[in-house]
C-alpha cells in the first residue's frame, strides 16, 4: 500500500469498513511508515476532539447570508472544476 491508498483508506479504516486483508496492510503501512503513522495519530485525535465539541443550533440568517455570500467565490471556482 502507498502513502497515497492509505489517504483513501483512511475514513474507511476509522469507520471499520475496510474487509480483513485490506485492513491488515493499512496496518502493515502505518507500522512501517513514520509520516502515514503521525498523519493517521493526528486525524484520529482531530475527529475525537470534534465529536466531543458541543452541539451548536442553526447560524441566524444574516450571519449564514453573510457566510455563505464570503465563500461563493471558492464555491463557484469548485463547482466551474468539477464540470
Amino acid at each position: 500500500m502507498t502513502c497515497a491508498e492509505l489517504m483513501d483508506a483512511l475514513v474507511d479504516y476509522l469507520g471499520e469498513e475496510l474487509v480483513v486483508e485490506r485492513r491488515e496492510t493499512f496496518e502493515v503501512h502505518v507500522r512501517g511508515c513514520a509520516k502515514c503513522e503521525s498523519y493517521v495519530a493526528t486525524y484520529t485525535h482531530t475527529v475525537k476532539v470534534t465529536r466531543a465539541l458541543p452541539k451548536c443550533g442553526s447560524l441566524p440568517p444574516a450571519v449564514e447570508a453573510r457566510l455563505r455570500k464570503a465563500l461563493e467565490p471558492e464555491l463557484g471556482e469548485k463547482k466551474e472544476a468539477a464540470s
